[in-house]
């Protein structure tokens, strides 16, 4: 059996799966805002798991949003939580190892396991992660993927990406979430917002594959089409176009990334 905690931004998800991958228990709770409250919050949560799986659990995977360094969250998103030592919070809970892996890194891995070649992965949440993995194995330079935080004309304002196209930024713009847009000038507005930041990615990392997931990716049928259409133009030859694809899982592909990673490192230790 494996446990996936999914620390977001916006809510914290955790699911036992057994070794076929099938989920046998889930619990999502919203994110405190500070530290300490959600460290009581994810213990009190944690306990039922602990009770009733404690010893099936073979390993505990907690995907971050941020910078992960020698099993320790250096830096959280969005929060100002720093050095944070997930793990020595509940070791006690647990017999097995506690690995903390970056949340877009996990999900790379479960979305790359469908394609050949070289897979970018891209989330469209809170803000904007990616990953690069080619069959569930992660590229050497994956941690340098931050495409959130490159900046672009928009409004003749330059801001970074994930103030353009992430859920967030497009439910402040539309004053509603993200995943209940509709109509088609704003499929337009987001095929737009979405197009900007692939070109210099497509360049710098030369995908086969890119693959849309996050909420937005729940959109995606709505905006594909312009999509590839916008970043043919920007890339102007310049550059083949990867297939760009949504992603399997949208909304879940970090804690089946999860259990993908945990499964192939119980795997390594037999």
């Amino acid at each position: 059996m494996y446990l996936v905690i999914d620390i977001g931004g916006t809510k914290t998800l955790i699911a036992a799966f057994n070794r076929r991958g099938k989920v046998i228990k889930k619990l999502r709770f919203k994110t405190p805002e500070k530290r300490q409250d959600f460290e009581a919050m994810l213990k009190s949560a944690l306990i039922p798991f602990s009770v009733k799986y404690g010893k099936k659990v073979r390993q505990v995977v907690v995907a971050v949003p941020g910078w992960v360094e020698q099993n320790v969250a250096v830096k959280f998103g969005n929060r100002p939580w720093k050095n944070f030592r997930i793990a020595d919070c509940i070791t006690n809970l647990f017999s097995c190892s506690i690995t903390l892996i970056n949340d877009a890194n996990l999900a790379t891995v479960y979305e790359s396991s469908f394609h050949r070649g070289l897979t970018l992965y891209l989330t469209f949440s809170t803000g904007i992660g990616g990953g690069l993995a080619r069959k569930t194995k992660l590229a050497k330079n994956t941690d340098g993927v931050e495409p959130g935080h490159t900046k672009y004309l928009w409004n003749n304002q330059h801001k970074e990406w994930e103030d353009i196209a992430s859920c967030a930024a497009i439910g402040k713009d539309y004053d509603c979430q993200a995943t209940s847009v509709r109509g088609e000038k704003a499929y337009s507005d987001i095929a737009h917002r979405v197009s900007l930041g692939l070109p210099e990615l497509i360049h710098r990392y030369h995908p086969d594959f890119i693959v849309i997931g996050g909420p937005l990716g729940l959109l995606y049928d709505h905006f594909e089409a312009e999509l590839k259409t916008n970043v043919k133009k920007l890339l102007k030859n310049s550059a083949t176009l990867p297939r760009i694809v949504v992603a399997k899982r949208p909304k879940e592909s970090v804690i089946y990334g999860g259990y993908l990673y945990a499964k192939i490192r119980d795997k390594a230790k037999r």
